[in-house]
Formats: structure tokens, sequence, C-alpha cells
């Protein structure tokens, strides 16, 4: 069963929009799916709760902060609204990595520094002062935890 597949278990909603976000962004379905898995723990949850940092509590498939969700339009109301607010072509997510520097062609570490440090080019920073799991952007990619989302997010 791959990525897809189990995706549509969880419902067409998420994997419609995984695979329309990472079309509109030009990136691998795949690479979108490892750091959303990354993001949630596993669970693909649209609401999935992280760390409460100075830019408030992180929330959903890549844990935006709060500032951060209502600057690209993100709703957690529900789970439908935060579903559909994050992912598909006009999503959250596709805002999240325009507005911080994504184009076509770039790496997994410069899609995943994106999220993990708000810069393609932030692949050794960490964001550990922040509450997020020791190590840099680069070392969470291509570290044992990556992987292991990267087989989790193959095995969906």
């Amino acid at each position: 069963m791959g990525f897809s597949d189990k995706l549509m278990q969880r419902g067409n909603d998420l994997e419609q929009g995984v695979i329309e976000a990472a079309r509109e962004l030009g990136m691998d379905p795949l690479v979108l799916g490892t750091i959303i898995s990354y993001e949630t723990a596993g669970t693909l949850n649209p609401r999935e709760s992280g760390p409460t940092t100075q830019h408030g509590l992180h929330q959903g498939l890549i844990q935006f902060g709060q500032k951060q969700a209502k600057t690209h339009g993100v709703d957690f109301t529900s789970n439908e609204t935060a579903l559909s607010s994050q992912l598909g072509s006009k999503g959250g997510i596709v805002d999240y990595f325009r507005k911080n520097g994504w184009k076509e062609g770039m790496s997994e570490v410069q899609a995943y520094s994106i999220v993990n440090t708000g810069t393609p080019f932030g692949e050794n920073r960490t964001d550990e002062h922040n509450g997020g799991a020791p190590g840099t952007a680069r070392g969470k990619v291509e570290g044992e935890y990556g992987a292991a989302q990267r087989r989790k997010a193959k095995n969906y």
C-alpha cells in the first residue's frame, strides 16, 4: 500500500489536498507527505498540536504558529476547515512555502528548512530554542527520525 492509498483511507480530501499542494509547488508529494508526517509525529492530523513558543501554539500539518496560521489563512475551527485551509493549490501550506522562498526544483532539505527555519537556506540551523526537536534541519531530514517518517509516508 502506497502513500496515496493510505491517504485515501484517511479521506480523499487529505490525499487530494497533499497532491494538489505538491503539484502547485512543483514538489514531490512524498517530500510534502514526509514533512507532514514528521511535523504531526505520524498522525496526519490537520489540527495536531505541537509546542507553544513565542509564536504561540503551533498546530497543523506543518505546525503553523498562531500568527503564521492567521497570515496564511489557516482555520483550525474544525477538522474539515483545518484540512481545506492548509492543503490544495491555494492552501496555507502553498502560501507559506512560496512566501518563504520555495522554488520548484529545490531539495527535500531546502523544503524542510523552510518549515523548520523559515528559509530554504536554513539547513544548518535549529529550531530547538523555539521548542523544536534538537538538531539542524539537514540533520532532521537526513537522520534516522527523518528516514523513519519517509518510510511511514511511503507506507501510508
